[in-house]
């Protein structure tokens, strides 16, 4: 268009445009065409009766310029909505070719969840093995640590007995008898307690042993004699079992020290069975999350092919209604031609 003719003041629609439905319609699409000043617009407007409705024949190069101009106009709103369609179109066949993948993926995550739940039950199984594993090793520590306790106490006082038995049995009985006097019951009274010995027997020591070598009787040194036996049979039974408890002692200690390895490494496991466990919970529940999330895309997927599709058929009636009405009486307009006097009818 020309400079000095989009300078023109911009004017009204005149009586004629409003009274024609067809220079109506073109003059609001006109009037919606953005790409043009607002001055330009309303200079096509104001020339649209005088140029279009004129005979194509009979057009002055003014009007012919206009009429072209809204040609122009009107092919570029055709485009528009031709490239709406295929835009939409375009849009709808994407969203309708998603619908095998949102499918398949709901598909996919199911398997996946039901994979991840058979981990699951596996690694709840093995905390429960493990569990189990760290009580029967408590137990098995607990058990060496209290045998341990048992046989050392058992060690010490056989060691204890044997050591205050053989220094009484030196001082109060061998030492008194190689004196000639009798053996010092009194001092060994209170060792005699887990010696064997027989009861009528026991019950004469203290007249006994309280004689001296030159006044005991025959029955009195049967009586010294069994006392003497029970003693050295005590402090060798003693012996033996310091003998065997001091090698069991070190024993003792390496059942607790490996149970007690047992143990730790049993906690560890149970520890990192936890973790192993608490990882599969969470991944079970991140894939759960997953499978609503696509569970909710299938479902929104048939709103959003209905809503797309009606903007497709939206576009398609904003077309059809434009070329039948408005493109539709440009092209009738614009083609009309002058009818001559001679080929008029008789009485036009």
């Amino acid at each position: 268009m020309g400079k000095r003719a989009c300078a023109q003041s911009p004017g009204r629609r005149t009586k004629k445009t409003k009274a024609d439905p067809v220079l109506t319609s073109i003059a609001d699409v006109i009037m919606e065409a953005e790409d043009l000043p607002d001055q330009c617009r309303s200079m096509l407007v104001d020339m649209l009766p005088f140029s279009l409705t004129v005979a194509s024949d009979e057009r002055h190069e003014a009007q012919a310029w206009a009429v072209e101009a809204v040609a122009q106009t009107l092919n570029f709103k055709k485009a528009s909505l031709e490239a709406n369609i295929v835009s939409e179109d375009a849009k709808l066949s994407n969203l309708k070719s998603s619908e095998d993948t949102l499918v398949n993926t709901v598909k996919e995550t199911e398997t996946a969840l039901d994979a991840q739940k058979q981990v699951v039950h596996a690694s709840f199984s093995s905390l429960t093995e493990a569990t189990e594993a760290v009580k029967v090793a408590c137990d098995g520590f607990l058990a060496a640590q209290t045998e341990q306790q048992s046989g050392e106490v058992k060690l010490a006082s056989a060691q204890d007995e044997k050591s205050a038995l053989e220094s009484a049995f030196e001082a109060h009985f061998k030492v008194p008898m190689e004196e000639g006097n009798g053996p010092h019951i009194k001092e060994l009274q209170p060792l005699l307690k887990h010696i064997e010995m027989d009861g009528s027997l026991r019950q004469a020591l203290p007249s006994s042993c309280g004689k001296s070598k030159e006044d005991r009787g025959s029955f009195d040194d049967v009586v010294v004699g069994e006392l003497e036996k029970a003693l050295s049979a005590r402090i060798k039974c003693l012996v033996d079992v310091v003998a065997v408890e001091t090698p069991a002692s070190d024993v003792r200690k390496s059942a607790v020290d490996t149970t007690d390895k047992d143990h730790n490494a049993k906690q560890e496991a149970l520890a990192q069975a936890t973790e192993t466990l608490e990882a599969a919970q969470k991944e079970q529940s991140d894939r759960e999350a997953s499978l609503a999330k696509a569970r909710l895309a299938v479902e929104e997927f048939q709103p959003q092919v209905e809503s797309m599709t009606a903007l497709v058929d939206e576009a398609k009636e904003a077309s059809a209604s434009f070329e039948a009405g408005p493109f539709a009486g440009f092209l009738t307009y614009k083609a009309r031609v002058a009818v001559s006097a001679e080929a008029a009818p008789a009485g036009a």
